[in-house]
């Protein structure tokens, strides 16, 4: 019965999360709520505004992650393509 004490904190932060977002969740006291026709004019008004036409430009191409190791490319030398096998230097 000992060995099953490892479960009590998950389930102690798995019921204060049920408990917050039930919290969070609830009705909002009627009184804080504006809904008179100036409020709605106002939000009339911010929704007719334009929205920005520029915004920060997007990478076309996402860089791939560092993982902190080095490879080295292979070498490759010009005028030779790769499906060509590579030439081999006899020795004289």
């Amino acid at each position: 019965m000992a060995v099953l004490w490892w479960l009590v904190p998950p389930l102690a932060a798995t019921c204060l999360a049920m408990m917050w977002a039930g919290w969070l969740g609830r009705d909002r006291d009627v009184e804080r709520r504006d809904d008179s026709e100036a409020a709605l004019l106002r939000m009339e008004k911010a929704l007719r505004k334009p929205t920005p036409s520029k915004g920060r430009p997007v990478a076309s191409v996402p860089t791939e992650p560092s993982h902190g190791v080095a490879i080295r490319g292979a070498a490759r030398r010009p005028g030779v393509r790769s499906d060509e096998p590579p030439m081999r230097r006899s020795s004289a």
